[in-house]
């Protein structure tokens, strides 16, 4: 979370999809207490890399492997191979 008056500000939330609320492009998070939980985009680090795709854009090869690196819980031992 990157915008400062947020609640959650500075702490990092397992995404786990996204979908469209009243028309704004929310993340599905899984919240500190285990819950699930609905952040809007633009509240999030993720709005500035994600600007330019569209809602529903495919990711190739490499843009899953890199998402998956990026989300897994323990980036060490990773060789990257997708598997």
């Amino acid at each position: 979370m990157t915008a400062a008056h947020h609640p959650l500000a500075g702490m990092r939330l397992a995404v786990e999809g996204r979908r469209a609320v009243g028309g704004a492009l929310c993340l599905i998070v899984r919240l500190p207490d285990g819950t699930p939980g609905t952040i809007e985009l633009s509240a999030t680090s993720c709005a500035a890399a994600d600007s330019g795709a569209p809602v529903g854009a495919l990711l190739s090869v490499e843009g899953v492997r890199l998402l998956r690196r990026l989300l897994s819980p323990s980036a060490a031992g990773d060789d990257g191979s997708g598997t």
